[in-house]
């Protein structure tokens, strides 16, 4: 367009239109929906749509952005000593406050080789964007929490680079986009300072964004200007946090008005109103509740057969009370089993003691049960030994199972799948208590897929050593007891598993109570002692 002067009013709009056009089309595919704050960082840290999320600059200057507008950017320097110019945003990007996140944003660095902290809402542990050194330079790079860094492409010196950052909490996933190029990892990260600092670094910065949510490729796309097509492939986050949803509508299934339940304890506490710490009524044993409404905030308002109305939380109603057809007797077991695992309940304790006694009682009288079982079946061992039929001795060929079954070590064979199975979810507890609460609920599956930890694998391989064993406990059970009695042997090894898995849990709990108990008496002693000196 440079070949034409431009005097023809014809060719002054035509150029107009060439310019401002495509300006315009491109505002309009730029995202922003779930847009929580913009910066233009125009030489200052206001927010012009949401005044309260403006910030206030130290030792800040405007400088030329990208494009090479004068004083379109924030400009940040060293200052006296260690301090750094830099800009506080009244922003909170934690977890807690955007659990999903995106922050995207254009960068410039005067200096490559030192640590930098651009952006950051905490120390290096907490969401932001940093550089670290990694393969012989710096790398932009995010925090990822107690899963260390992400490392990026390599920092250039006075080159403008597009960064977007992607956290995903509930699905304990980060990405890093870096230009074209995309990287990612695993992020679990605490909760951070309920502001956003930036600067700290020798360089500049420009149109800083934060969405509530995460942005799609084509989306970034739009705000680079460019196609982002460098491993690409490790952009998407799978949904690995759909079972604590599933889990949470198990534990707090939708009540609806109409519906009727039946108490199942001696006493169901009915408020006055929403919240209230006020006792209205107490509905019996065997009283109907009938649900007339929803409360708002997950509380329902209810009657009883004699009209009393009242109101009480959908989660104390589905655990003191069952729904009409169902059996009182279940539902009270089901209940204890849900509880069995609450240490803070003495009648536990009680249980899981009275459980050690019967596997200590099983594994030492396991011979004779073992014959009770193979006389209730009607294999006894008379039938190996031979029989004589029409003149002709016949002998029984020793069966290939003979030779292990029954198993006579060790003592503990026939509970070592719920042993397994105790140290199995108490180490991946202690290990990564999210990868294995996902693994049993999701990720468990005798093929694997959707493995990326060391856990993922530790646990998949127990598992297959469990059903091992299960497996043979099983055939020992009916090739020594036969098919019925074997079966009947084989429930009562199941339910002593079951024991075995609380047993070992409230053992482990004891195990770190009397440790801690004596660390205490230690520290408490040395402190008298110390005292009297």
């Amino acid at each position: 367009m440079a070949i034409f002067k431009m005097k023809h009013p014809v060719l002054k709009l035509l150029h107009i239109f060439l310019i401002i056009i495509p300006g315009l089309l491109s505002a309009q595919s730029l995202p922003d929906s779930g847009l929580v704050a913009a910066y233009p960082l125009d030489g200052n840290a206001r927010e012009p749509e949401h005044r309260e999320f403006s910030g206030k600059t130290l030792r800040t200057k405007a400088v030329a952005d990208r494009n090479g507008q004068a004083g379109r950017a924030l400009g940040f320097h060293p200052g006296p000593g260690m301090e750094f110019s830099q800009a506080e945003l009244p922003l909170d990007i934690s977890p807690d406050a955007l659990p999903v996140v995106t922050i995207t944003c254009w960068i410039k660095a005067a200096e490559t080789f030192k640590y930098l902290t651009p952006l950051r809402s905490g120390d290096k542990k907490q969401r932001g964007l940093l550089t670290d050194r990694h393969r012989g330079s710096q790398r932009w790079s995010a925090s990822a929490g107690r899963d260390g860094i992400i490392h990026g492409s390599p920092v250039l010196k006075d080159q403008w680079t597009f960064i977007a950052l992607i956290y995903d909490a509930p699905n304990e996933q980060a990405r890093l986009i870096v230009n074209n190029q995309v990287f990612g990892g695993r992020a679990r990260q605490r909760k951070s300072n309920p502001s956003t600092i930036i600067g700290a670094f020798n360089g500049a910065m420009d149109e800083l964004k934060v969405y509530n949510r995460a942005l799609s490729p084509e989306e970034l796309e739009a705000l680079y200007g460019k196609p982002i097509d460098v491993n690409i492939e490790d952009f998407a986050i799978k949904d690995r946090s759909s079972y604590r949803r599933k889990m949470e509508a198990r534990r707090n299934p939708a009540v609806e008005a109409g519906q009727q339940f039946i108490a199942g304890y001696e006493e169901l506490i009915i408020r006055d109103s929403v919240h209230s710490p006020n006792t209205l009524h107490i509905f019996g044993p065997g009283d109907t509740i009938t649900v007339l409404g929803q409360a708002g905030d997950n509380w329902l308002e209810v009657s009883n057969q004699n009209g009393e109305k009242g109101y009480i939380s959908a989660s104390s109603l589905i655990s003191n009370a069952y729904r009409t057809g169902k059996t009182k007797s279940v539902f009270r077991f089901t209940n204890w089993l849900g509880q069995l695992f609450m240490m803070n309940k003495a009648w536990n304790w009680f249980f899981a003691a009275l459980f050690t006694l019967l596997l200590a009682m099983a594994l030492k009288y396991r011979k004779p049960l073992n014959d009770w079982f193979i006389a209730l079946g009607g294999k006894a061992e008379t039938e190996a030994s031979g029989s004589r039929n029409e003149g002709i001795v016949t002998t029984r060929k020793p069966v290939i199972l003979d030779r292990y079954f029954p198993v006579a070590r060790p003592k503990w064979w026939i509970i070592s799948p719920g042993i397994v199975f105790a140290l199995m979810l108490l180490g991946g507890s202690i290990w990564d208590p999210a990868e294995t609460q996902w693994f049993f609920n999701e990720g468990a599956r005798i093929i694997p897929t959707g493995f990326t930890l060391a856990i993922h694998w530790v646990l998949w391989s127990l598992s297959l050593i469990i059903i091992l064993l299960i497996l043979a406990i099983t055939a020992e059970s009916l090739h020594i007891a036969g098919p019925w009695a074997g079966m009947l042997r084989l429930a009562m090894l199941l339910i002593l598993n079951l024991m075995a898995v609380v047993v070992c849990f409230y053992l482990a709990v004891g195990i770190i109570l009397v440790i801690f108990g004596f660390i205490l008496f230690v520290v408490a002693l040395f402190t008298l002692l110390g005292r009297k000196r």
